[in-house]
């Protein structure tokens, strides 16, 4: 939702080519990436919507699956996360597509200068996966320590 919201604010903020200085090296820039991260698989088309659509569909599915497990829910909440991003970026894929079905482009806004565009999609798909590897190697569960052996 808050990706959909700031991706409207932007197209019509930003549409005439407005942009919008906010620190010295990150501005508010409108482009549309037909690929993924840094225009990677731009010339793919609907096979990559059709990847990305299973791989988001793995996600939700594994999210599910640690909800119905009773897992960890912090984790369960970052890969929540990162899949609510996945949908952002999928629905622009979906919904903005022009010429065929599944070509849509994604709305990028926020430009490092030294890095990339991207957009709050894309900070919430690489957050969320980034703190649940964080969490997955750093915390220790009480149920994966293994049990204690007994020297006879």
């Amino acid at each position: 939702m808050l990706d959909q919201a700031s991706k409207a604010w932007v197209l019509s903020a930003l549409s005439g080519g407005t942009i919008v200085p906010i620190l010295p090296s990150v501005e508010l820039r409108l482009v549309f990436n037909p690929g993924v991260a840094f225009g990677i698989g731009a010339d793919a088309g609907a096979p990559l919507v059709v990847g990305l659509i299973v791989l988001n569909a793995a996600l939700l599915g594994w999210v599910c699956a640690r909800v119905v497990r009773d897992d960890d829910l912090v984790g369960t909440a970052l890969l929540a996360i990162a899949a609510g991003g996945g949908l952002g970026n999928l629905w622009d894929r979906i919904f903005r597509a022009g010429e065929s079905p599944l070509t849509g482009r994604v709305v990028d806004f926020i430009a490092v200068d030294w890095f990339a565009i991207f957009n709050v999609a894309d900070i919430f798909t690489t957050c969320g996966i980034a703190l649940w590897a964080l969490r997955t190697t750093l915390v220790t569960r009480p149920d994966r320590l293994a049990p204690a052996t007994q020297v006879p």
